[in-house]
């Protein structure tokens, strides 16, 4: 078996979430919850071409603007694997910055 492997690069932001403005601060487990939505989402499949599942995320480290983490994902039509790689933009909004996709074939 060979592993093909294709990766995004360069691209805007593939898709972003704003958390609703509060007067309290956002946690990691919040960005991170709102990362896995935006990959779940319609428009990560309108970019992409493909629906998620099994959408998991890493908790980021810290909530920091630029700080990023890593979620993982298989392609509900391919069940290829995507590693994605999620941007918090600011103290209200994560960005899906990036991704891989990767086929056994």
């Amino acid at each position: 078996m060979r592993k093909q492997i294709v990766r995004a690069t360069a691209l805007p932001a593939l898709v972003a979430v704003a958390f609703a403005a509060t007067s309290c601060s956002k946690g990691a487990a919040d960005f991170r919850k709102a990362a896995e939505k935006a990959i779940s989402g319609a428009d990560a499949a309108r970019v992409i071409g493909e629906e998620f599942t099994e959408v998991q995320c890493d908790t980021p480290s810290n909530t920091a603007k630029g700080s990023t983490f890593t979620c993982s994902a298989v392609g509900r039509s391919s069940g290829a694997a995507y590693t994605f790689t999620a941007t918090i933009s600011s103290s209200s909004r994560v960005e899906i910055t990036d991704y891989e996709k990767s086929d056994t074939v």
